[in-house]
């Protein structure tokens, strides 16, 4: 194993995690004067910094190709090791245990947000948080276009490349890959921050809900409520995040004004500009509504929206057709996101769970930050379902999985509903591992549930006190689980298989 190659790879996570401390540090300076809290982040800021810089001049002269067992390993060991430095906030504050500040930790960067920390906890603490959901889920992006292609692009992911992009296990090719993620990503955020703006939320509320709704943490900081403007703003702000950035990135790549070109006048290349703006923009609606994917997501959440809202009037919560309209959009959108945020709505129907539940499990589109199976997993599973009911009906019938207008391969058909298959069989695992760490065997499921899917905590169902009641064990437990649900099964999987068979060859 070429542990100089994992070294510069988390060397270089750590270098830019350092950033994210400036944040903090410019709230307590400038606005609070809590000079305090300047130590509290700036320490570790440092040793951020030299650990970093320690492993990066460790890691130099590496192989410029990245191997298969080195990128799941390193997918596996980045998330915990920000966590273990990313906690010190909240440990020196004494605001959370030492194991507390752990799992809150790896929630907020696997974008799960327990919400561990009180409610009385100051707001720069709010602002750490939010900051590492951010890092964490741009991080995740990262590892998206670079590491799992090479490790899991059999189980489902490679088909984004009918997006256009080019994925490969070279470094300069990897680096450009990342910078497209960080400009869609920062674009986003700020598309988001502007319309928390626009509903009269401060400029730091704005910012942290901006960063909470796009990298899908959630958490209960949720300011605004009951503002519909606020609400409509987080709904839109989710719904973004359930999006391909891939996709994303595609269609705005295309917007900018083409290179200057001094032969042709001003006001020629103004129109010019205009016009072809107007084309692409055009084109670009189509090209995102042809999708498969999108088409899909799109009528899940119609259909998940009609049903809670016709269930909300049936039952006479209320009478208001717009705060029922709004209550299903958020909710519908905000599980899909896996984002988890609710609104203080009492008696929850058993109905309006299962939906939100199984929004959750299916999570957004492939390409996105989103949690859970991933919509275009889901379309092809029930699509070769389809295929194998016709197959049984019309035995010389030759029937095929087809997505986008491309043929699925039987071998990524295959791996997928292996993928459906390790997923179910690790949920019920780990659930039959925390029932015996006090829970009930349901709360068992739904903590299990909610740590692989990243959704935060299910309303009426499991909250934060649930795992502030666990043991140290249960508490350690579940913050694996998180890394393994963000990462994907998978991820452990192949690494395990790799080291194995590594282990055969130097022992013949």
């Amino acid at each position: 194993m070429d542990k100089k190659i994992i070294a510069s790879l988390i060397g270089s996570v750590l270098l830019a995690f350092t950033l994210t401390y400036s944040l903090p540090i410019l709230y307590a300076i400038f606005v609070e004067q809590y000079f305090y809290a300047v130590a509290i982040f700036s320490a570790p800021a440092i040793l951020t910094a030299a650990i970093s810089m320690a492993l990066y001049s460790y890691g130099r002269g590496h192989r410029r190709r990245l191997p298969v067992t080195e990128s799941a390993l390193s997918m596996l060991l980045i998330y915990p090791v920000i966590a273990v430095l990313g906690m010190v906030p909240f440990l020196v504050t004494g605001y959370l245990s030492p194991i507390d500040a752990f799992l809150e930790t790896v929630s907020d960067v696997t974008s799960a947000g327990l919400g561990l920390m009180p409610n009385d906890a100051p707001y720069v603490l709010r602002i750490w948080q939010s900051t590492l959901m951010w890092f964490g889920s741009l991080i995740f992006l990262a590892i998206l276009v670079t590491l799992m292609p090479e490790v899991g692009g059999s189980f489902g992911l490679s088909m984004t490349l009918q997006g256009g992009q080019l994925f490969s296990p070279l470094f300069g090719q990897m680096n450009a890959m990342v910078k497209r993620m960080i400009k869609t990503y920062t674009g986003l955020t700020l598309v988001s921050f502007t319309l928390f703006k626009l509903a009269g939320l401060n400029f730091f509320d704005a910012l942290l809900m901006a960063m909470r709704c796009i990298s899908t943490g959630g958490g209960k900081f949720f300011p605004g409520v009951g503002n519909a403007y606020v609400e409509y703003a987080a709904a839109v702000s989710m719904l973004l995040a359930c999006g391909n950035f891939l996709l994303y990135y595609r269609l705005i790549q295309t917007l900018p004004p083409p290179r200057r070109n001094e032969k042709i006048k001003f006001f020629q290349r103004v129109k010019n500009y205009v016009k072809r703006f107007r084309q692409n923009l055009f084109d670009n609606v189509k090209i995102f509504f042809k999708n498969s994917e999108v088409k899909t997501c799109t009528l899940i959440i119609l259909f998940s929206v009609i049903f809670i809202l016709f269930a909300v009037l049936l039952r006479g919560h209320t009478v208001d057709v717009e705060l029922a309209l709004r209550y299903a959009l958020f909710h519908t959108v905000s599980f899909l996101s896996t984002t988890g945020l609710t609104l203080e709505i009492s008696n929850v129907h058993d109905f309006d769970k299962f939906v939100v539940f199984l929004m959750a499990v299916f999570g957004g589109c492939m390409g996105s930050v989103t949690g859970g199976l991933k919509m275009m997993r889901v379309l092809v599973l029930f699509k070769s379902a389809a295929a194998e009911v016709t197959r049984t009906m019309h035995p010389h019938m030759l029937t095929s999985v087809r997505v986008n207008d491309n043929a699925v391969p039987r071998e990524t058909v295959g791996r997928i509903t292996a993928f459906f298959f390790l997923s179910c069989f690790t949920l019920f695992l780990c659930a039959a591992v925390l029932s015996f760490m006090e829970p009930k065997f349901s709360e068992a499921v739904a903590m299990a549930a909610v740590c692989l899917t990243n959704v935060g905590c299910l309303p009426e169902l499991i909250d934060a006190n649930n795992f502030l009641h666990l043991s140290d064990v249960g508490k350690i437990f579940c913050a694996v689980i998180l890394v393994v649900g963000r990462v994907e099964i998978f991820a452990l999987l192949i690494f395990i298989a790799g080291f194995n068979s590594k282990q055969r060859l130097v022992r013949s």
